[in-house]
């Protein structure tokens, strides 16, 4: 460092900084240097890494407002998945040092500066992305090259970052699985188009295999913008479901409430949330939004630590897996 320092013509501690990427230090700087630093074949020591990462983590303290999550959930929206999610953040940070803040972002924010200026005054370094609203585009939101940024979610379409989410695939084709061992032959997908969307269709994929190659023979998923009763009523005749699927929770509840229509099919949640008590109201798959969250957390640290800020040029994912919940009662029990 000394020598790249006497090099650029700048302090030992501009070329820290401008190898992490901060924004303290000018931008055609920070290039400047990083470009230098390349030339003269200058490499960090990955222990070295280590302990200044925990030395700073040491004095967090004292930068309280270092990583924000973000998200356009309205802050009254409750959601037990985020909020499981959030909590492993919490957890995380708190480990690594660092006070994780969210903030909601509003409409407004998302082609504004009210935005940018705050996480300036509060001197953010890293920004975790949490579920949003919708299928959110972010590309307009702030300057990304100034943070560094890890997704917890699949609804941030753009731009992309590297990510911690959900294996939906594996987690409902071994749902599937599991729901054929206890010897139902027919389960039936029930899933909102928005919500399949937003999955990147993992969750009807991992049906539409298990219906082919399963056993039993393929049923239909019934993919719907909202449940229509007539529509309804003629994909349970044509498809004879002997177990229904349900994309989450709310759904599952949505489904209970026309036992007109299901009788006594069984209903089991693709994505089950444990309530106040921790218990499961419906066998299924429980997504681990803890463990997704404290994840994300931990790989942006290191993002932090290393000064990899901006979009990635290769984005990578990591998948976590679930694992089934409940007791389904096997066919003809109840």
């Amino acid at each position: 460092m000394r020598s790249l320092a006497e090099a650029a013509g700048v302090s030992v501690q501009a070329v820290s900084l401008a190898l992490r990427n901060h924004p303290t230090v000018g931008r055609a700087t920070r290039e400047r240097i990083q470009v230098l630093a390349r030339k003269l074949g200058y490499a960090p020591d990955p222990h070295l890494v280590k302990l200044m990462h925990h030395l700073r983590s040491g004095r967090a303290k004292t930068f309280t407002a270092s990583v924000c999550a973000l998200t356009t959930r309205p802050s009254t929206a409750e959601e037990t998945f985020c909020d499981l999610l959030l909590e492993g953040a919490r957890e995380a940070a708190r480990m690594a040092g660092f006070a994780l803040h969210v903030v909601h972002v509003q409409r407004d924010d998302l082609v504004g500066e009210r935005l940018p200026r705050m996480l300036r005054q509060r001197g953010v370094e890293g920004l975790m992305l949490l579920p949003m609203a919708g299928l959110e585009a972010l590309d307009r939101l702030v300057d990304w090259r100034e943070f560094s940024v890890v997704t917890a979610t699949l609804s941030v379409s753009s731009p992309q970052f590297d990510r911690v989410v959900v294996d939906h695939f594996l987690n409902n084709f071994t749902l599937g699985e599991h729901v054929r061992a206890i010897g139902y032959r027919r389960p039936g997908l029930v899933i909102h188009a928005k919500h399949d969307r937003r999955c990147g269709h993992c969750i009807t994929a991992a049906h539409a295999w298990q219906g082919i190659y399963g056993g039993g023979g393929p049923v239909q998923a019934h993919v719907c913008e909202r449940i229509e009763p007539a529509a309804f009523r003629q994909w349970l005749k044509a498809e004879a479901p002997d177990v229904l699927l349900a994309e989450h929770d709310e759904f599952a509840r949505e489904l209970q409430k026309m036992r007109g229509l299901t009788g006594k099919l069984p209903l089991v949640s693709c994505s089950a949330r444990p309530d106040q008590q921790g218990k499961f109201p419906f066998p299924g798959n429980y997504d681990k939004p803890r463990e997704i969250g404290a994840e994300a957390v931990e790989k942006l640290a290191r993002k932090i630590a290393l000064g990899q800020r901006g979009v990635p040029e290769n984005p990578r994912t990591t998948l976590v897996r679930g694992a089934w919940v409940g007791v389904l009662p096997p066919p003809g029990s109840g």
